[in-house]
């Protein structure tokens, strides 16, 4: 047999190498995806907890507070303005979409930060992504709001 009649034999095991290179490939991509997704979460879990936190540490020093307040608020806008554009997907786009729903139902329903929240926009488009995302979520946003007036109006036990 003459190389010349192994030629076809030889392309045709080259093809399938590659085919199998490309399927390994998009496994690893895959996965690769999969982790990312997993470190971006863990990161908004660990963010959202220092802001929290932040707020907490300023209970007492109305000046920090706002700051905190307004620190907490643009990092909403920035995870609403991700959340907008299709930046998650799967259950990272549901963790992130309902906490930050939650947080701003508390925001909502605390009068207590509505003058700073008023007082922190500086243009109309500031907070532009948070109500964007609030329109796009307004069903689920008002549902929550419910259950958390119903849920404040039990006695305390």
């Amino acid at each position: 047999m003459a190389v010349a009649d192994l030629l076809p034999y030889a392309q045709l095991f080259g093809t399938f190498a590659a085919a199998a290179g490309l399927f390994i490939s998009a496994g690893q991509f895959w996965r690769n995806r999969k982790a990312m997704t997993l470190q971006h979460l863990q990161d908004f879990l660990k963010s959202v907890n220092e802001r929290e936190s932040a707020l907490d540490a300023a209970a007492g020093d109305s000046a920090k507070k706002k700051h905190a307040f307004v620190e907490y608020l643009n990092f909403l806008e920035v995870y609403s303005a991700a959340a907008n554009d299709g930046l998650f997907i799967g259950v990272a786009r549901e963790l992130v979409c309902d906490k930050i729903l939650d947080s701003l139902v508390v925001i909502q329903s605390a009068p207590e930060c509505h003058q700073d929240f008023q007082e922190s926009i500086s243009s109309s488009v500031t907070y532009s992504h948070i109500r964007s995302f609030l329109h796009s979520h307004r069903k689920s946003f008002d549902e929550r709001k419910t259950v958390a007036e119903r849920a404040s109006q039990l006695p305390a036990s």
